[in-house]
């Protein structure tokens, strides 16, 4: 009976003892993966400025659209003004190799043609305007820099429309000269000024244009949807959706290829700033893209105990106790004879 007993607190005792080191090396293992070093995200460098590209001239909450309403102003009566304008992009460029100013033109009514889709306008020294009409109209004019043309317009009139239902237009103005493209198809140039029933001026076909692109490294500012001579409210209006603005240097450098708004004034005159890109049919309205984090098991943190205390304590108790039945069980007993 003695021996069974010794037997079976013997192995409960080495059953203790072994248990004991897997669960201190199991604690050992959680404490040194807990204690490595975070992952510290390197700094990346900053980005550079971006160079202004023609800012809006306005203080109201701004916003990059693809389409804009040529036809909207807020003037009730007399003349109105351009809601759409900005720093001239080409101020202070090298503009002496020439310029590009290329755009999508969407009519959305009847045309006027002495109306503007665009104008450059500067003052003082560099007083004059160039500008463009919902006519196919191109026109300058400043006295200090050669003096004036204006191109397919005949006594104010519409000489030929080229925008028609839409059309991709392109204007180069180079040293030599000008030309108008729609949809990559010439439509007249600098020859034109030498026909009586479509041009006028005094700029030939042979004059020297550096004075004119001079001119526009110097202007002030640009707008879209006025800036003409000619801005009636009923009479003038630019009823044109404009976009895919592209302006740029001869060498192929962009210098403005965003559109910008400002939202509350859009709104408040009836416009959108979601408008359908005419040529793509897609809104404008940006979704945003959602990122989605994969579950990283790592990243979890846990509140953990060690169990060596309560595993000592345990070991203890096993042992006192073990050693208690070992007593009893060896001590010899004397029993009285009956």
């Amino acid at each position: 009976m003695r021996k069974k007993i010794l037997t079976i607190v013997l192995a409960g005792m080495l059953v203790v003892m072994h248990a004991v080191p897997v669960l201190a090396t199991e604690v050992g293992t959680e404490d040194v993966a807990s204690s490595e070093e975070p992952v510290v995200d390197e700094q990346l460098p900053e980005e550079p400025v971006p160079e202004d590209k023609g800012e809006p001239v306005s203080s109201g909450e701004l916003v990059d659209v693809d389409v804009i309403d040529l036809s909207l102003h807020t003037e009730t009566s007399g003349e109105f003004t351009s809601i759409y304008t900005y720093s001239n992009p080409f101020k202070g460029k090298d503009t002496s190799q020439g310029i590009i100013l290329e755009f999508y033109a969407k009519p959305t009514w009847e045309v006027h043609e002495l109306g503007a889709i665009f104008s450059f306008n500067g003052s003082g020294d560099y007083d004059g305007r160039l500008y463009f009409s919902p006519g196919s109209y191109l026109g300058f004019n400043s006295a200090p820099f050669g003096g004036f043309f204006d191109a397919n317009l005949f006594n104010y009139t519409l000489v030929k429309d080229y925008i028609k239902d839409g059309a991709k237009m392109r204007i180069e103005i180079l040293p030599t000269g000008f030309a108008l493209y729609a949809n990559d198809e010439l439509c007249y140039d600098q020859s034109i000024l030498s026909d009586p029933n479509a041009g006028a001026g005094d700029f030939t076909p042979t004059s020297d244009f550096s004075s004119v692109l001079t001119w526009i490294a110097g202007a002030d500012v640009l707008n879209f949807g006025a800036g003409s001579w000619w801005n009636a409210v009923g009479s003038n209006e630019a009823n044109i959706n404009l976009s895919e603005v592209s302006f740029r240097l001869q060498s192929g450098t962009v210098v403005f290829d965003q559109l910008k708004v400002d939202k509350g004034l859009v709104e408040s005159l009836g416009g959108s700033v979601g408008a359908v890109d005419e040529t793509s049919g897609t809104s404008d309205i940006a979704i945003e893209e959602v990122q989605v984090d994969i579950f990283d098991i790592n990243s979890v943190e846990y509140e953990r105990t060690s169990v060596l205390p309560v595993m000592a304590v345990l070991v203890v108790v096993v042992a006192v106790g073990a050693g208690a039945v070992v007593f009893f069980a060896t001590k010899k007993r004397t029993y009285d004879d009956v």
